[in-house]
């Protein structure tokens, strides 16, 4: 493999589109014959709409959610014959430099670390499937490789511009943070909730609302029947929620106890992460010899193939546990260093939680809450610490207890006028 990836590497470096497996749309990527070398192919039809879909931007002053709508009305296919344009498909044409004449080698690479999964996935306890992710380069190791143009560059970088500016000056830079921004979630899809707001004659209301719920996300439409909910109502009953735990500082106090307890007695920790880091550069330097060896013409490249899965297997196993042994010695240095000034903490909190910003809040929220799971006719607010003792009998629940309050009539969150 790294024979190979040297060679593509060197034919990258020499202008050759060989290395490039495919093309984007507007062109037909023509592989290699015994005549003639790999190239790209303008497709006139797709090509006129590429044109036309940067002079919509760049001349017109078109959003992206404008263009996706455009493309999808005139029903034409995408790449992969999807009839429905995406706004992340458009946005990556507006940023493809193939478009001027420059296609690029190398933008990604694989990092042999557990790729993140959403919080859809988490809840359902799904895990990734390999223990690899693709990241994207440092742009000075692009390799450009001429292709056909159908813009010219002056177009292409007025686009780039554009797209600079709208990261730059978009909406989500500039408005007011939302208290629970990253912590509400739908109890019934798993999918999470954002701020949207709505105008009545003298005011603007805001709610959060379920992504699951909103059409135009999905090809066959909404996924969730959820409602949105008044932001101000829900922020204003979790904060009183959670300031009520605080006037109890006992309650935290138990839990710091508890994980101090368990700091003290984690020296075995450091020797599990030593140990860990030892078996890791052991592997690494397997790897290596196995590399060496083969390029030296010490081992056939059967033998390299049957070796190296098990090798980068284990060297991503150790990797893994090494990074969740980091997390957890972090977390213990935080408990130590909170446990020192607890009182003092819980004192001032409680000063300020009626002049608190929306930052300070949301530091507080994610310090002592896990999630918010919004359902039809339930909200449940599950924290870090558990915030009463009871047995595993009590409710068929465990000591790290749901808060949880019922939609009854009259209260301000329920669904029904």
């Amino acid at each position: 493999m790294e024979r190979y990836r040297r060679g593509k590497t060197y034919r990258a470096r020499t202008g050759s589109v060989n290395v490039l497996s495919g093309a984007p749309f507007g062109y037909r990527f023509i592989r290699k014959t015994p005549e003639c070398s790999a190239r790209y192919v303008i497709v006139e039809a797709e090509a006129a709409l590429v044109a036309e879909l940067f002079r919509r931007y760049v001349d017109e002053g078109a959003s992206i959610a404008d263009l996706t709508r455009w493309l999808t009305d005139s029903n034409t296919p995408t790449r992969t014959g999807k009839r429905r344009w995406d706004r992340s498909v458009v946005w990556g044409m507006l940023r493809n430099p193939a478009y001027a004449g420059t296609a690029v080698f190398g933008k990604t690479q694989v990092q042999h670390e557990p790729a993140g999964i959403n919080r859809r996935a988490r809840l359902e306890g799904r895990a990734t499937p390999c223990p690899a992710k693709t990241i994207d380069r440092p742009r000075e190791e692009w390799i450009a490789i001429p292709v056909p143009a159908i813009i010219t560059p002056q177009t292409f970088e007025r686009a780039a511009g554009r797209l600079e500016d709208n990261k730059r000056f978009a909406a989500r830079n500039t408005k007011v943070p939302s208290l629970l921004q990253g912590l509400a979630a739908c109890a019934t899809c798993g999918y999470g909730y954002y701020r949207t707001s709505t105008r009545t004659t003298n005011k603007k209301i805001y709610y959060y609302r379920c992504l699951g719920s909103d059409d135009y996300r999905y090809e066959g439409g909404r996924v969730c029947t959820n409602k949105p909910v008044r932001a101000d109502y829900l922020d204003t009953l979790v904060w009183d929620h959670v300031t009520g735990l605080l006037t109890d500082p006992a309650l935290i106090r138990t839990e710091i106890d508890r994980r101090l307890q368990q700091a003290r007695t984690a020296d075995p920790a450091r020797r599990e992460r030593a140990r860990l880091e030892t078996a890791l550069a052991a592997a690494t330097r397997t790897i290596t010899r196995m590399i060496e060896a083969y390029q030296e013409q010490l081992i056939t490249i059967d033998e390299l193939r049957a070796r190296m899965p098990d090798l980068r297997a284990r060297e991503a196993n150790l990797r893994g546990q090494l990074d969740a042994l980091t997390a957890q010695l972090a977390d213990r240095d935080a408990y130590l260093k909170l446990a020192h000034n607890l009182e003092g903490f819980l004192s001032q909190l409680r000063a300020g939680t009626k002049t608190a910003d929306v930052p300070e809040r949301q530091r507080v929220l994610r310090l002592l809450v896990q999630d918010i799971l919004i359902g039809p006719e339930k909200i449940t607010i599950r924290h870090r610490i558990p915030i009463r003792e009871h047995t595993p009998a009590d409710h068929g629940q465990s000591p790290d207890a749901d808060a949880e309050g019922d939609m009854h009539t009259g209260y301000p969150l329920r669904w029904r006028r």
